[in-house]
Protein backbone atom coordinates (compact mmCIF):
# COMPACT_ATOMS: atom_id res chain seq x y z
CA UNK A 1 0.00 0.00 0.00
CA UNK A 2 1.42 3.28 -0.80
CA UNK A 3 1.95 6.19 1.88
CA UNK A 4 1.91 9.95 1.49
CA UNK A 5 5.71 9.04 2.10
CA UNK A 6 6.16 7.05 -1.23
CA UNK A 7 3.01 9.04 -3.67
CA UNK A 8 5.01 12.71 -2.54
CA UNK A 9 8.22 11.23 -3.59
CA UNK A 10 7.25 9.68 -6.77
CA UNK A 11 5.32 13.49 -7.51
CA UNK A 12 8.23 15.69 -6.36
CA UNK A 13 11.77 14.80 -6.63
CA UNK A 14 13.42 17.88 -4.70
CA UNK A 15 12.27 19.70 -1.64
CA UNK A 16 11.77 22.92 -3.73
CA UNK A 17 9.79 21.54 -6.23
CA UNK A 18 7.90 20.16 -3.24
CA UNK A 19 7.52 23.66 -1.91
CA UNK A 20 6.73 25.38 -4.65
CA UNK A 21 3.69 23.20 -4.80
CA UNK A 22 2.56 23.91 -1.26
CA UNK A 23 2.90 27.91 -2.00
CA UNK A 24 0.63 27.56 -4.97
CA UNK A 25 -1.75 25.34 -3.17
CA UNK A 26 -1.99 28.03 -0.31
CA UNK A 27 -2.04 31.33 -2.72
CA UNK A 28 -5.02 29.63 -4.50
CA UNK A 29 -6.41 28.77 -1.21
CA UNK A 30 -6.22 32.56 -0.09
CA UNK A 31 -7.30 33.68 -3.67
CA UNK A 32 -10.81 31.15 -3.25
CA UNK A 33 -11.32 32.77 0.26
CA UNK A 34 -11.17 36.07 -1.10
CA UNK A 35 -13.94 34.98 -3.98
CA UNK A 36 -15.84 33.36 -1.37
CA UNK A 37 -16.16 36.03 1.08
CA UNK A 38 -17.14 38.60 -2.86
CA UNK A 39 -14.30 40.29 -3.57
CA UNK A 40 -14.45 39.17 -6.59
CA UNK A 41 -12.27 41.73 -8.91
CA UNK A 42 -9.96 41.53 -6.51
CA UNK A 43 -9.33 37.61 -6.02
CA UNK A 44 -9.10 36.95 -9.68
CA UNK A 45 -6.33 40.01 -10.11
CA UNK A 46 -4.38 38.43 -7.34
CA UNK A 47 -4.73 35.06 -9.17
CA UNK A 48 -3.48 37.05 -12.09
CA UNK A 49 -0.63 38.71 -10.09
CA UNK A 50 0.48 35.43 -8.52
CA UNK A 51 0.53 33.56 -12.44
CA UNK A 52 2.75 36.30 -13.24
CA UNK A 53 5.19 36.35 -10.62
CA UNK A 54 5.15 32.73 -10.69
CA UNK A 55 6.72 32.88 -14.55
CA UNK A 56 8.62 35.64 -13.72
CA UNK A 57 6.90 38.47 -16.39
CA UNK A 58 6.50 40.58 -13.43
CA UNK A 59 9.96 40.83 -11.68
CA UNK A 60 9.93 40.46 -7.83
CA UNK A 61 12.80 39.50 -5.10
CA UNK A 62 12.37 37.37 -2.52
CA UNK A 63 13.53 33.95 -1.21
CA UNK A 64 10.26 32.67 -1.61
CA UNK A 65 9.74 34.00 -4.77
CA UNK A 66 13.11 31.94 -5.95
CA UNK A 67 11.90 28.86 -4.98
CA UNK A 68 8.44 29.36 -6.66
CA UNK A 69 10.32 30.21 -9.89
CA UNK A 70 12.76 27.71 -9.53
CA UNK A 71 10.08 24.60 -10.65
CA UNK A 72 7.05 27.24 -11.80
CA UNK A 73 4.82 24.50 -13.16
CA UNK A 74 4.14 22.99 -9.71
CA UNK A 75 3.34 26.82 -8.19
CA UNK A 76 1.57 27.29 -11.18
CA UNK A 77 -0.47 24.16 -11.46
CA UNK A 78 -1.69 23.55 -7.85
CA UNK A 79 -2.58 27.51 -7.78
CA UNK A 80 -5.16 27.11 -11.04
CA UNK A 81 -6.29 23.91 -9.48
CA UNK A 82 -7.11 24.83 -5.64
CA UNK A 83 -8.33 28.94 -6.60
CA UNK A 84 -10.75 27.34 -9.45
CA UNK A 85 -11.78 24.59 -7.04
CA UNK A 86 -12.57 27.13 -4.77
CA UNK A 87 -13.89 29.54 -7.22
CA UNK A 88 -16.53 26.18 -8.75
CA UNK A 89 -17.17 25.18 -5.39
CA UNK A 90 -19.02 29.10 -4.78
CA UNK A 91 -20.63 28.73 -7.80
CA UNK A 92 -22.49 25.80 -6.77
CA UNK A 93 -22.75 26.50 -3.36
CA UNK A 94 -24.18 29.88 -4.05
CA UNK A 95 -27.12 27.66 -7.01
CA UNK A 96 -27.89 25.44 -4.72
CA UNK A 97 -28.62 27.51 -1.61
CA UNK A 98 -31.27 29.59 -3.31
CA UNK A 99 -34.28 29.52 -2.05
CA UNK A 100 -37.22 27.43 -3.69
CA UNK A 101 -40.40 29.75 -3.78
CA UNK A 102 -43.05 28.12 -5.56
CA UNK A 103 -44.45 30.71 -8.54
CA UNK A 104 -47.65 31.98 -7.07
CA UNK A 105 -49.52 33.62 -9.53
CA UNK A 106 -50.99 37.02 -9.98
CA UNK A 107 -54.22 37.93 -9.00
CA UNK A 108 -55.91 41.10 -9.41
CA UNK A 109 -57.17 43.55 -11.82
CA UNK A 110 -55.37 43.76 -15.13
CA UNK A 111 -54.02 40.54 -15.11
CA UNK A 112 -55.76 37.50 -17.28
CA UNK A 113 -55.88 34.12 -17.27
Amino acid sequence: MATVETVLASVFSTIPELHSGQLGLLSGILVGILYWHGHRQSSLALLTAFYLLALGVVPASGSGLAVVQYKPWYFCSLLLLSSLGAIGGRVVWSRLSRPRQPRVPKVGPGTSD
